[in-house]
């Protein structure tokens, strides 16, 4: 069997899923590609990847899909890298810059500020500069590694896996490993799942290797992939994006 062609984000969430296809062992297997979200759902709906780590809402919007069970990126409580940094309290709120390579920090910002904080503010796509957001808005969204390492001193952030663990009670599910209809799911699941294995094992060389990389405090990035982030998930997980989903399909409804 060919190598499959994987699509992943290029964040330190995603390394404990993806570091064994940089191994001899793993490269007989897969070829990763990085991209943003919103890029890796382009290229799974053109078949150019086999299968993609892509935000929740793209297994909403594509039924025909299906996701490698028992692995995802996910969160219970604070997930420390999909913040909303406001210069105002969050129910004064009335404009939000949106980093928009994640359709579902999008969706749950929406969610979030409208079911809890009980408004509908006007929402605008912009890079993911935190100070150029601030000038335009009264709000910015980042995500990845971008959202861990911004500070906002003097004013509000707000953490949304945590924000969606005090509402609902259910941890989130951020990101799915999506598979195109014509991809052996068995097959690769076990590829997915020995690529995590293997990930899980030699995380704490990973923590350095990605510190390294991006320039993020070794002790943050340790935090965040040993503490943080939940890769193998249960039906906990499930009911959480099952929540999220008819929250989706709500916000969907009156928008």
């Amino acid at each position: 069997m060919k190598p499959f062609v994987i699509g992943s984000v290029p964040y330190v969430n995603a390394a404990p899923l993806v570091r064994w296809f940089e191994t001899d062992a793993g490269k007989r297997w897969g070829e990763v590609r990085y991209a943003a979200p919103s890029v890796l759902a382009r290229w799974l709906e053109a078949g150019e990847v086999d299968v993609a780590l892509v935000s929740s809402v793209e297994w909403f919007r594509r039924p025909e899909t299906r996701f490698v069970p028992g692995l995802a990126i996910a969160s219970d409580g604070e997930v420390l890298s999909v913040r909303l940094f406001s210069k105002v309290p969050f129910e004064a709120i009335r404009t939000v810059a949106l980093d928009t390579s994640s359709l579902t920090s999008s969706a749950l910002t929406r969610i979030l500020l409208e079911r809890v904080y009980g408004i509908r503010p006007e929402y605008r796509p912009h890079p993911p500069n935190l100070q150029a957001m601030l000038r335009e808005c009264d709000a910015g969204l980042l995500i990845g590694d971008a959202g861990m390492t911004a500070t906002l001193p003097d004013g509000y952030v707000l953490d949304l896996g945590q924000a969606w663990r005090d509402w609902t009670g259910l941890p989130f599910v951020w990101a799915v490993w999506l598979a195109n209809p014509n991809t052996p799911l068995e097959a690769l699941s076990e590829v997915m799942h020995e690529a995590y294995a293997w990930g899980a094992q030699n995380l704490p060389s990973i923590v350095q290797q990605e510190s390294a990389r991006t320039g993020i405090p070794l002790p943050l990035v340790a935090r965040y992939l040993q503490e943080v982030m939940v890769y193998r998930i249960d039906t906990r997980f499930l009911e959480g994006l099952e929540r999220f989903r008819a929250e989706w399909a709500r916000l969907a409804e009156v928008q």
